[in-house]
């Protein structure tokens, strides 16, 4: 059985989000950190975050929304929803993420 923790933190509209990480540790949801990702899996798909600016902002954007609509989200989800976005606007990035993950995260 998975472990969840819960972390109330505000965003822009004063309400409370809740992040409920996988690995039962708390860290604060912070939209800055979406970005980087998407600017890293670029890097390592051997782009540079300028090459893939629009895409990095759209996906971003798209994700944004998306989560921060929601009372509470766990990390997966917020990664389910990267993916997606990426797997549709730049598939190769999506890749590099997965194989980023395969090799790294377990």
């Amino acid at each position: 059985m998975k472990k969840y923790i819960i972390e109330e933190i505000d965003i822009l509209n004063g309400d409370k989000m809740n992040v409920i990480k996988r690995r039962g540790f708390r860290e604060p949801y912070e939209p800055s950190k979406i970005r980087a990702s998407l600017e890293k899996a670029a890097i390592d798909a051997g782009y540079s975050p300028e090459e893939k600016k629009e895409i990095i902002e759209r996906v971003y954007e798209t994700v944004k929304k998306k989560i921060e609509a929601e009372e509470e989200i766990k990390s997966d989800t917020i990664r389910a929803c990267l993916l997606t976005e990426l797997d549709r606007c730049e598939p190769y990035i999506a890749k590099s993420w997965r194989r980023f993950e395969k090799k790294y995260k377990k």
